[in-house]
């Protein structure tokens, strides 16, 4: 049986790339699958409940904190990589960052990474919210996923069609189970490509992105498939982009680019994006995120639905 010490009262706001979130009652950083069962089953004596912390973006900590036992993933492994006919097997722990995963794609000559450049954040975290950017997303990379299943302890491993992914979803939002490690596959690339496109990507984020602390996109964008002609004809057809309508677009029409709430604001650079001008409280964002959804929905009778998780009490 391995001992867990947990730190007590740990400040999370540092810990998330928004900046913003009280403390952990308590916390522990894990480095292999064994530590992770046992703090679970520990979590279940206590009856307090577990929150599994990766790059700390797409999160909202409340100010109040999170009253349970948050579990931040360290990965201590190296990616390892086999080469195949026609590319590359990497084997990734969950812990891993999404920019060393894409340094070494790079390194390697592996094509098919290259949309995440300049994305926060963990493997885990991208497969859990099926991360994606200029038509691509991690689901069409994934060979299979290793997870583990908190109530019982056993480990299970998950092939593409069973993650169930979709447009920033995957099963591992509704069933709970922990993601460990994942296998990727990447077709043989030429490597100077390769690097151009990964620059030309980071560059554009860095002009579309604000500079300031945030989660990334706040809402997910709006599949065509999920409005109707009435909604539909509220929109011009040159806004419409890779089936979907950018909501930062429908946020700017409602005329709150750049509105602000205490510390908080809806960037002036991207209406999709909220930020912390250096003393937001989360009560600041939520409120904010609350007057985007009800004004999106009078203006144009869409239903936004958060890309961002919650941990805590809002």
């Amino acid at each position: 049986m391995i001992k867990i010490e947990f730190q007590k009262n740990v400040p999370l706001a540092q810990l998330t790339t928004f900046k913003i979130g009280g403390p952990a009652e308590f916390f522990y950083e894990i480095s292999d699958s064994e530590e992770l069962k046992e703090i679970v089953s520990q979590a279940q004596q206590m009856k307090k409940p577990v929150f599994i912390l990766g790059g700390g973006s797409n999160l909202l900590v409340s100010d109040s904190g999170f009253k349970g036992i948050v579990i931040k993933l360290k990965s201590l492994s190296e990616i390892e990589v086999k080469n195949t006919e026609d590319g590359f097997i990497l084997s990734v722990d969950a812990g891993i960052t999404l920019a060393k995963l894409l340094a070494k794609a790079i390194e390697i000559g592996g094509e098919g990474l290259e949309w995440a450049a300049g994305i926060p954040g963990t493997v885990g975290g991208a497969i859990f919210g099926n991360a994606g950017a200029y038509g691509q997303s991690m689901s069409q990379c994934i060979l299979k996923v290793k997870s583990l299943n908190p109530k019982n302890f056993e480990i299970k491993e998950f092939l593409p069609e069973d993650c169930q992914f979709d447009y920033r979803d995957s099963v591992f939002k509704k069933n709970g189970f922990v993601i460990l490690s994942a296998e990727i596959f990447l077709k043989k690339g030429d490597k100077n490509l390769i690097q151009k496109k990964v620059i030309e990507y980071s560059k554009e984020r860095a002009v579309k992105n604000p500079p300031q602390p945030s989660a990334g996109c706040v809402f997910k964008n709006i599949p065509l498939s999920k409005v109707n002609d009435e909604q539909l004809v509220k929109i011009p057809p040159d806004k419409i982009k890779g089936g979907k309508i950018p909501v930062g677009y429908l946020i700017e029409q409602c005329g709150l680019k750049g509105y602000q709430i205490g510390g908080a604001q809806i960037s002036s650079q991207h209406a999709n994006f909220f930020v912390n001008l250096g003393n937001a409280t989360a009560k600041d964002v939520y409120e904010l995120i609350k007057l985007a959804k009800q004004k999106v929905l009078e203006k144009f009778g869409i239903k936004l639905e958060e890309e961002i998780r919650y941990l805590g009490n809002f």
